[in-house]
């Protein structure tokens, strides 16, 4: 394969490397598949190991604990609140799908490609070079055979090849014609989305109904389990509010020693420190908990008091000052402060009449305020209720809206069809689970640039590419039969 694969899929190795040796290292506490056959689950011919489902189960967890849990271990009663098993079986599937592909369409892998792969991995390499050694040594450690991890390379090489396969599908210069022609039919609109989810916290709930609810011995464990579920992200760990001077010299430390002190520490950090990503802001670290600096860092963060300005802790990354402006006591829930507002929760959500009434009631408000153009309403219920609003947005045929508001494309298309010679044009849909309120004008800025054909060509080639290859891999999944082998 040409030097253009290595380039485009380097990170994408290093990245499924890091998930299959790295991650062992990283998670404890969680539930080890070791004692699943080799196999939990098979598509077609291609089995999914016990061993694939848990390397794409670490990964699954460290996303969820790092972009959601703010850094929290998850519990038992979070991994199935985020449906993670579940998602990563799906995850697999579609993967093992990839591999169907490749045998259909006689996509190949060739040997020299993944050696090629694999040396070219620099965890795997000793001066540049690739150390056989240090590859076998890094594998065993770990549990894994070289056979095996060297049929994972093969398999993820053919994924990418596949991938390569619809990247290279033409795109004709009548698709180009018409995506031009769709696009410049382009208008100004306003939009809204009414979610219902959202506005759940709106219903009124009494006194006497959370009172009447909680006198009501299922309903008082419904509430306490809720309570139990969340309790992880309503309790907070120990927390300090600090800033820091780093510098990168011993000479700058003797600098800086003689003359810092809490009141100039925020113009001296301006002027010293070499973190740019907070020198103009004094410094400032804002709010965090244990585990988020490195440990010399964290040891005497969490030691000084506060209003005191630190020595200098030496780190990896040179010499700190620190100075802590705040510490936050660890926080633990109790369930009596909580009770009420988790039954009035509760009690909101089953009241769905309410719901579509209020739904009805708000979107009405915006379609009146859309009809008289009043843009001061529409903030004014934005504000109150805070649903999605775009106000003056571009809107095509192709796109749809260009603000933060998605319209799906069967709306998308009904509104174009359905467009008149007039000055304005209103829709409303009705949607699972939300509302869609769309004035469209018929007038556009005309200073923005045409559609460039060959501009975007690379972009709509890989858009097309993209829905072929979702719609192929449909078809294949449509006719592929799932067996899962043991309970995730």
């Amino acid at each position: 394969m040409s030097s253009n694969f290595q380039k485009t899929t380097s990170n994408f190795f290093v990245t499924f490397l890091i998930g299959l040796i790295v991650v062992s290292f990283m998670f404890t506490g969680y539930e080890s598949m070791k004692g699943s056959p080799n196999a939990v689950a098979k598509v077609g011919d291609y089995p999914i190991s016990g061993r694939e489902y848990q390397s794409e189960y670490n990964r699954q967890i460290n996303f969820y604990k790092n972009a959601i849990m703010g850094g929290k271990d998850l519990s038992s009663k979070d991994i199935e609140r985020f449906g993670i098993k579940n998602q990563v079986l799906r995850n697999l599937v579609q993967s093992k799908l990839q591999l169907i592909f490749a045998d259909q369409a006689d996509v190949y892998a060739a040997p020299t490609q993944v050696k090629k792969v694999i040396k070219e991995i620099e965890y795997f390499q000793t001066g540049g070079q690739f150390d056989v050694n240090k590859y076998k040594g890094l594998l065993a450690a770990n549990g894994i055979t070289a056979k095996d991890f060297e049929e994972d390379m093969k398999e993820q090489v053919l994924k990418e090849n596949s991938r390569n396969f619809f990247e290279n599908f033409p795109v004709s210069n009548a698709y180009i014609n018409d995506i031009a022609r769709f696009k410049e039919m382009r208008y100004n609109a306003t939009v809204a989305e009414v979610s219902e989810a959202p506005l759940k916290k709106f219903i009124k709930v009494s006194d006497s109904e959370v009172k009447e609810y909680l006198s009501n011995e299922a309903n008082k464990a419904r509430t306490e389990s809720l309570f139990k579920e969340r309790k992880a992200t309503l309790d907070k760990p120990e927390r300090v509010r600090a800033s820091h001077i780093l510098v990168k010299t011993e000479d700058k430390v003797k600098e800086i020693q003689s003359k810092l002190t809490k009141r100039n520490f925020a113009s001296m950090a301006k002027k010293y420190s070499v973190d740019t990503s907070n020198a103009d802001k004094g410094g400032s670290l804002g709010t965090f908990g244990k585990g988020r600096m490195v440990p010399e860092f964290e040891k005497v963060a969490f030691s000084i008091k506060p209003g005191k300005v630190s020595e200098p802790v030496k780190t990896q990354f040179g010499w700190h000052f620190i100075l802590v402006q705040k510490k936050i006591p660890a926080f633990t829930a109790q369930y009596k402060n909580y009770e009420k507002d988790l039954a009035k929760e509760l009690i909101q959500q089953g009241k769905d009449k309410e719901l579509k009434e209020l739904v009805a009631s708000i979107t009405k408000d915006i379609s009146k305020a859309m009809k008289d153009r009043n843009e001061k309403k529409l903030k004014s219920i934005k504000e109150k209720y805070g649903i999605a609003l775009d106000l003056n947005t571009q809107f095509n045929r192709y796109e749809g809206s260009l603000g933060n508001i998605t319209i799906p494309r069967e709306q998308n298309k009904a509104i174009f069809d359905g467009l008149k010679e007039q000055d304005a044009n209103f829709y409303e849909f009705d949607l699972t689970g939300k509302s869609l309120i769309v004035s469209i004008e018929k007038s556009y800025n005309k200073d923005l640039p045409m559609f460039d054909a060959e501009k975007e060509k690379s972009g709509l080639q890989m858009v097309l590419s993209n829905k072929i290859r979702q719609e192929v891999l449909k078809v294949i999944g449509d006719e592929t039969p799932v067996k899962q082998f043991v309970k995730l």
